[in-house]
């Protein structure tokens, strides 16, 4: 029965534990260091804080130290509420070390950026903000049709607009320096160095790729419809040239987005959970979960 899959249960195997757990314990630290900063103030600013004076003079490690400090209470409540909601959907797909080095990687750059485009400014900078846009994009790219449900937003919107949001946001805010105080460029590099680590180091979870408007697809292709005598729910499967694997079906019969039309096949069965299994069950589209639903009929029928 289909409800005895695997993949239809979602056992966490080690992979997505490692993920989950390596989200809990950043945030645990970074909370940690918050309390530390909360009871020696100065010594936090003085020492682990970016500050490009401090930096040439030998504190090389505050690019990195700084990642973990937050300006206050709403500072670090924003950061880790999205490191929670968007690194509860990448860790899992990425492994516990692979996580680690997505945020790690992508914020340490961002401060890097920043410090160079503040070389000779008095400005200092903390936050973890930069790592946590890094996960937003990864988040976007790895399961675009999420529905994400805004505080001032009263109906869910798919994560893939709101990451693009939020970039075009953050353009506008440091062109026009709308808001002083905070490193609108670290946001901006966050979201480009999270979108280009998938893209290099994970490229099989990506579902969507911003770029593709402008570079032109290179993923899936939708094949015609078929009048060969073949699958006879219409569907059709097109090899990548960005994957070693089929990319998915091609919806080319029936009404409803191709559903309801014919009985699901074992080869369209099979797509959807090996999909399920590969990244989660958030990242089917609402053909394919409708798709899923009339095969679940089918079965207790039959």
């Amino acid at each position: 029965m289909l409800d005895d899959r695997d993949y239809m249960r979602q056992r966490p195997d080690n992979k997505t534990l490692e993920g989950r757990k390596c989200v809990l314990v950043l945030i645990a630290v970074n909370v940690a260091v918050y309390l530390f900063s909360i009871a020696q103030p100065q010594l936090a600013v003085d020492l682990l804080w970016l500050n490009p004076d401090q930096f040439r003079g030998g504190m090389f490690w505050q690019p990195l130290t700084a990642m973990f400090m937050h300006g206050g209470f709403t500072h670090i409540l924003f950061n880790m509420w999205g490191l929670y909601i968007f690194g509860g959907i990448v860790a899992p797909r990425l492994g516990g070390k692979g996580f680690l080095a997505l945020y790690m990687a992508t914020g340490l750059l961002g401060n890097l950026v920043w410090l160079a485009a503040s070389w000779n400014s008095p400005a200092i900078l903390c936050g973890a903000s930069g790592a946590v846009m890094a996960v937003t994009a990864a988040a976007a790219v790895m399961a675009p049709e999420t529905p994400m449900l805004l505080f001032f937003i009263p109906f869910p919107i798919k994560l893939k607009t709101v990451a693009i949001v939020f970039f075009a946001l953050e353009i506008v805010l440091e062109i026009t320096n709308k808001q002083p105080g905070v490193a609108n460029l670290v946001h901006i590099v966050g979201f480009v160095t999270g979108y280009l680590f998938i893209k290099l180091f994970f490229r099989r979870e990506m579902l969507w790729d911003p770029l593709n408007p402008l570079v032109g697809h290179r993923g899936y292709r939708p094949s015609p419809p078929r009048n060969d005598g073949g699958s006879a729910s219409g569907w059709t499967y097109r090899r990548s040239p960005d994957r070693d694997s089929d990319y998915g079906p091609n919806f080319s019969t029936g009404s409803d987005y191709g559903y309801n039309s014919t009985r699901v096949s074992q080869r369209e069965l099979d797509y959807l959970l090996d999909k399920i299994s590969r990244t989660g069950i958030n990242s089917l589209t609402e053909q394919e979960l409708q798709r899923l639903k009339q095969a679940r009929e089918e079965m207790r029928r039959s």
